[in-house]
């Protein structure tokens, strides 16, 4: 009787292992899966809207401090791109800095688009900011 009690506690302890393992296996898959996804988004530049498409036109306030990331969600929760987080990672490989103000932006343009125009907006703003103080 002990036998088979030892042997049933085997058998559980095995199945629970093949349970463990497969769940292991499906996590690295939709990690994989994931990484991909926000890979393609970082890295391939393509505008929500085209040609056949309406573009959808924002006007985006941005306050003293806000982050790039808060940026991105805002912009994603208005249509103008898919992803904040991937609009968030490509600020900061492009070294995005972003100046306070109201800007009008649209589906039209990729998010690295954006990023752009508005970095150019910051470095605008502190070369009149500079000119100023050296009146």
């Amino acid at each position: 009787m002990a036998q088979k009690k030892k042997k049933d506690k085997e058998d559980v302890l095995h199945v629970l292992k093949i349970i463990l393992a497969v769940l292991l296996l499906v996590a690295g898959v939709l990690l994989a899966a994931a990484s991909y996804y926000m890979g393609r988004q970082v890295f391939t530049d393509e505008p929500v809207s085209d040609s056949r498409t309406t573009a959808v036109t924002y006007d985006i306030t941005i306050e003293q401090g806000e982050s790039t990331l808060l940026v991105g969600w805002d912009l994603s929760r208005h249509g103008v791109i898919r992803s904040g987080i991937a609009f968030f990672i490509q600020s900061k490989v492009y070294d995005c800095k972003i100046a306070p103000g109201t800007y009008s932006v649209n589906s039209k343009s990729s998010s690295k688009e954006i990023i752009k125009y508005l970095n150019q907006e910051y470095l605008r703003k502190k070369a009149l900011e500079a000119q100023e103080n050296d009146q």
